[in-house]
């Protein structure tokens, strides 16, 4: 509302100067409930702080700025839960928070960006685990590759000894 006057007020000093005295002056009757909503949307505009908003509501139950309020209220509030799952997740990879989104707001508008992330997390914890898997198996292979490589240098040794012994044997025989 402060914007409208704001944009307003240069037009009428500017008619005032020209002089148009003629002209009714322009009032913008305002009632209780709509100071209070611009006041609300002031206080969230410059702190982030929802309290002014959230006693329309509570002193306006039928008020016209109700559904407002309560609008801009639950975006600011699924918005806020978001920003903090996502902080969660990149501080300590845990989703309870992302998880909570789409339970609390099921027609929100962060609802499909949540469970997005949250997909892409549990697909990554699947991936991780089965690398994991992967990497005990491989160091297992490898550990039978280290046995047979000592089993074939033990069967080289005994295939020249055995040689070794064909050899002399034939040479006795002759």
């Amino acid at each position: 509302m402060t914007t409208v006057i704001r944009w307003f007020s240069p037009l009428l000093v500017y008619l005032m100067l020209s002089g148009c005295s003629s002209l009714p002056m322009l009032t913008m009757p305002t009632s209780e409930e709509t100071k209070l909503f611009a006041q609300g949307m002031d206080q969230y505009i410059e702190s982030r702080d929802l309290t002014t908003l959230k006693l329309l509501p509570q002193k306006y139950p039928r008020g016209e700025w109700r559904d407002r309020a309560e609008g801009i209220i639950d975006i600011a509030e699924e918005t806020e839960l978001f920003a903090k799952g996502v902080d969660q997740y990149i501080k300590s990879r845990d989703l309870k928070t992302l998880k909570q989104l789409p339970k609390k707001y099921p027609q929100g508008e962060w609802r499909d960006r949540a469970a997005g992330i949250t997909d892409i997390a549990e697909q990554q914890r699947q991936q991780q685990n089965s690398l994991a898997k992967k990497r005990e198996e491989l160091a297992h292979t490898l550990q039978e590759k280290e046995v047979l490589f000592e089993d074939n240098k033990i069967l080289e040794v005994t295939l020249e000894r055995l040689k070794q012994v064909l050899i002399d044997m034939e040479l006795r025989a002759e």
